[in-house]
């Protein structure tokens, strides 16, 4: 009787490990599209971002700041919330010199994707 005790808790162990390795925890990280590979402001400095995100758990906000900038230009924890694909769009202004953006994207787990996008003006 304590023999197929033990067996069956080494099972219920073992199977529980299996199920565990299997977690979301192991997703990959969000990704990030652009439509373009890199963007030119028009002649007022302006410059609409756009593509797609992509995360395995679903997200919890974008992050976009300029380079050289300790305060971010935008923060999206609103319409990028809760959801697993997204497509953005983004106007960033105040292009007066090749600017690299940088955005961050996290998700639920707080996995964290940084990208940087290049605007000309």
């Amino acid at each position: 009787m304590r023999m197929k005790f033990f067996i069956t808790m080494v099972l219920v162990l073992a199977s529980g490990l299996f199920l565990n390795s299997c977690s979301k925890d192991d997703a990959a990280p969000p990704t990030i599209t652009f439509t373009q590979a890199e963007g030119v402001a028009n002649s007022q400095g302006e410059y609409t971002l756009t593509g797609h995100i992509h995360s395995d758990v679903r997200l919890s906000k974008v992050v976009i700041t300029k380079q050289g900038s300790a305060t971010p230009f935008l923060t999206d924890d609103l319409t990028a919330n809760n959801k697993n694909d997204y497509d953005f769009t983004y106007l960033i202004t105040g292009i007066t010199a090749n600017t690299y953006i940088i955005i961050d994207i996290y998700n639920q787990a707080n996995v964290k994707t940084t990208r940087q996008y290049l605007i000309h003006p």
